[in-house]
């Protein structure tokens, strides 16, 4: 057995109504509290006004961004930051999907240094930073349990992980929170999740224990099969579901995605495919190449196929998918060849040769 680390500081509340239950929680973090969320989600779910609920019932002054958009840019990070250094934010709340989850742990940093240039961010090196408090109003990245933030940056042409990391402090899981998802919007970030777990398992830097959480989400998908096929979702269903992003959050926190997940990052830059459906899109090709045929037939055999044809046919119902021109694989596969850290987390060598491969037979 090789040898690991494991570290999962973050502590998890989990069940309905959590927030309310356990707001004095919000006490150890400071007075006052910004809130990063999406234009309009949290307020409809519910997830934003039991918060706000939970700080005023414990004296914690708070003031809300609302101005995340989908796959956050840089500069709205920067916007962002700027209002907690304004408002004197002891602390940061990240509701919603992975897009302000991601963002919180950004403006986290920004503001805890605020004579610091963004770019910063993308810099070797740790930083203080403010305490972050997460709660995921969609199951799919499992950005509550990673040390992870994922910001598009223009000028790079694609997303960008950020070198400043750190996980949440705390994190509330309600499924309350998802009941009024649409199947479409539940299909696409539960496709994440799986995909978190696939590539966790099958990377080099998977443990005993990243591995014994995969199968143990791998496990509770197979039991969603059939409700993310027709579209209807119980209580207990969303639970499974938010559970299955949970555990695949703390998977790669442990691993690491691998190289669908950054050739993934092309097709939601370039043609706006959502980010689950983009993994998605390359898992078959990604699980053909790699060496661990055993690890392979495991997640066949846990998630009920006979071979990735079968597995990529049940993607293919469930989520969307692009073609791509000739011109288009030629840039993708030369920028994957720059990324030699995302090439290191599979166990052969991948040539530019196996790199256009890999995009060809997946979009075209």
């Amino acid at each position: 057995m090789k040898d690991f680390t494991y570290l999962m500081p973050t502590k998890l509340f989990f069940g309905r109504d959590c927030v309310k239950n356990n707001s004095g929680v919000f006490r150890e973090f400071g007075k006052k509290a910004i809130i990063i969320t999406g234009r309009t989600s949290a307020k409809k779910n519910g997830s934003q006004n039991d918060v706000v609920s939970a700080l005023s019932e414990n004296g914690i002054g708070y003031c809300v961004f609302d101005k995340t958009e989908e796959n956050p840019s840089l500069e709205t990070v920067i916007e962002a930051a700027e209002m907690a250094v304004a408002e004197k934010a002891d602390f940061v709340i990240g509701i919603g999907g992975g897009s302000p989850m991601d963002s919180a742990k950004a403006v986290a940093f920004l503001a805890a240094n605020p004579d610091e240039k963004a770019e910063f961010l993308f810099e070797k090196g740790q930083a203080k930073h403010l305490p972050v408090v997460e709660i995921p109003t969609t199951a799919g990245t499992g950005s509550e349990v990673t040390q992870y933030s994922i910001l598009t940056v223009a000028a790079k042409k694609t997303k960008v992980g950020l070198s400043k990391r750190t996980f949440a402090d705390v994190a509330f899981l309600d499924a309350r929170y998802f009941e009024s998802l649409p199947a479409g919007i539940t299909r696409n970030t539960a496709v994440d999740a799986l995909t978190h777990l696939i590539e966790a398992y099958l990377c080099t830097e998977s443990s005993f224990i990243s591995d014994a959480i995969v199968e143990k989400g791998l496990g509770e998908f197979a039991l969603c099969k059939d409700a993310l096929i027709e579209g209807s979702f119980d209580y207990e269903t969303r639970e499974k579901l938010l559970l299955i992003s949970t555990l695949a959050g703390m998977a790669i926190a442990q691993s690491q995605t691998s190289l669908p997940h950054s050739m993934g990052y092309y097709l939601t830059f370039f043609k706006h495919l959502q980010h689950g459906p983009a993994n998605a899109q390359f898992t078959k090709a990604y699980m053909d190449f790699v060496t661990e045929r055993d690890k392979v037939d495991n997640i066949l055999s846990v998630l009920g196929f006979k071979d990735t044809s079968e597995l990529d046919g049940f993607l293919r119902k469930l989520v969307e998918r692009v073609n791509c021109t000739e011109d288009e694989i030629n840039y993708y596969t030369d920028e994957m060849m720059k990324i030699s850290a995302k090439l290191a987390t599979v166990s052969r060598p991948v040539s530019r040769d196996d790199m256009y491969n890999l995009f060809k037979v997946s979009v075209m």
